[in-house]
């Protein structure tokens, strides 16, 4: 009979033990869910790339042609409220005119980033060669902040026929080299000086100098692509027999890189 007794106890112990294991397990189980359906719907990665998404669009819409680094570099800057120092280097003819294109392309920034570019122009005077420049520093004239962002025209109308293209694209690295001394994080933008009328070996510098640029990932602005192709017709752009455009060459000049950096957003 005590034996029997102990066995009813013990089997009644079982089960209760039994049934608070099954018990827990199952609470367990449904916490564990609980968790991953908060998890799903609180989970930031997905909030993140709409964000992402979103900004992209922003820099395709916002910064015309320029590459997307760049874009993403100028919206950071706007959103914190902060100046982008853009200075532009080249040869005299950047200045030579009432309505020359980088006072138009200047204005043209100003007025639709609303002070977002603090622009300076460095436009060095005298028929000056890549080596010249290089050996008396004057690229550096004026650039008295650190900069953001250079757009360099690089001399070669008044190197050709003086400087090989090798000793030139040398003189242009020189330039790159000592303005990132500057800035390291700084970006470059290379552009060829005006077309002209019947040149033969300019042209194949200033093709060379594209080349260039593209292999050391610097990108160009190929503003010849707006200018008339034929000789006769360049011819109308330009101040009489010389090689300085006319204001109507600085519009064509000004209205490519204001489509280069500003393209849907332009007023």
């Amino acid at each position: 009979m005590r034996a029997i007794m102990m066995l009813v106890v013990l089997t009644c112990i079982g089960a209760i033990v039994y049934g608070n294991f099954h018990w827990n397990a199952k609470l367990g189980s449904a916490m564990d869910q609980e968790y991953v359906s908060t998890s799903a719907n609180t989970n930031p990665s997905n909030t993140d790339e709409k964000v992402v998404g979103n900004k992209e669009e922003l820099t395709e819409q916002d910064f015309g042609e320029i590459p997307l680094e760049v874009s993403e570099f100028l919206l950071e800057k706007q959103n914190k409220g902060e100046v982008v120092e853009l200075v532009i280097i080249g040869s005299e003819v950047n200045e030579l005119a009432d309505n020359k294109w980088s006072k138009l392309f200047k204005e043209e920034l100003e007025t639709t980033y609303e002070g977002l570019f603090n622009i300076t122009v460095n436009a060095i005077p005298g028929e000056v060669t890549t080596a010249d420049v290089v050996n008396e520093s004057l690229y550096l004239e004026n650039v008295v902040t650190k900069p953001d962002i250079v757009i360099l025209e690089p001399f070669l109308l008044e190197s050709n026929g003086f400087i090989i293209m090798e000793h030139s694209l040398q003189n242009i690295s020189t330039m790159i080299d000592g303005l990132k001394e500057k800035n390291p994080e700084l970006f470059v933008f290379l552009q060829p000086g005006q077309p002209l009328r019947n040149a033969t070996y300019y042209p194949m510098d200033v093709e060379e100098l594209k080349t260039w640029a593209e292999e050391n990932g610097y990108p160009y602005i190929n503003h010849w692509e707006s200018w008339p192709k034929e000789s006769d017709e360049v011819s109308k752009y330009i101040v009489n027999d010389d090689i300085i455009p006319n204001e109507e060459g600085h519009k064509i000049w000004a209205e490519h890189l204001i489509d280069y950096f500003i393209g849907e957003t332009k007023n």
